[in-house]
């Protein structure tokens, strides 16, 4: 009887070792040239400590780095291709959590890509999974190109219907630039 308790013990730690490695690798695999772009954030910008780093892809396939300056304050880096492609410090936009209140009672923006999204009715975010700030890239195609401060928060999450989808808002004001609903595939 204890041999097969011990057995069963194995075979569900091989398991466990296994899905842990797996998810670890699929991770990883999402921050494949992040080191590098890590080590040239602080090499060129003012980047001291690096407190966060995390894929970004509105506008731009690249990393997102958040850290501190030597006077300690909130610092954002982008990088694209190993190279440093827009910075700002944190204080310059809105907080994460002053963005996603906004995203929740979104105000579109007075200037728009199109006009014809001021007609649309807004879709207010309940549940927000993913929060980050990033740079209006001068060459990159976006429908948030309008942005006036040049930077925005990008929200993926929940809208009140239900549906996931994508809310843009400006960095400094929080005012809406884009939205756009992902259909769900059932």
């Amino acid at each position: 009887m204890k041999k097969y308790i011990w057995i069963t013990i194995f075979i569900l730690a091989a398991l466990v070792g296994g899905a842990i490695f797996a998810v670890r690798e699929i991770m990883y695999s999402q921050y494949a040239g992040a080191e590098e772009s890590v080590q040239t954030a602080l090499d060129t910008t003012v980047l001291q400590k690096v407190r966060d780093v995390k894929p970004y892809t509105g506008g731009m396939d690249g990393f997102f780095i958040a850290g501190i300056d030597e006077l300690e304050r909130e610092v954002y880096v982008w990088t694209q291709a190993g190279k440093v492609v827009a910075q700002t410090y944190a204080d310059k936009g809105l907080t994460e959590e002053k963005a996603i209140e906004a995203a929740k009672k979104p105000v579109w923006a007075q200037q728009l890509v199109r006009k014809e999204l001021a007609e649309q009715k807004l879709k207010p975010m309940v549940e927000v999974l993913h929060a980050t700030p990033g740079p209006v890239v001068p060459k990159a195609k976006t429908e948030f190109q309008t942005a006036p401060s040049k930077f925005v928060w990008e929200f993926y999450g929940t809208f009140d219907n239900g549906e996931h989808g994508y809310t843009y808002l400006d960095f400094k004001s929080g005012e809406v630039l884009w939205q756009i609903e992902l259909p769900q595939s059932k």
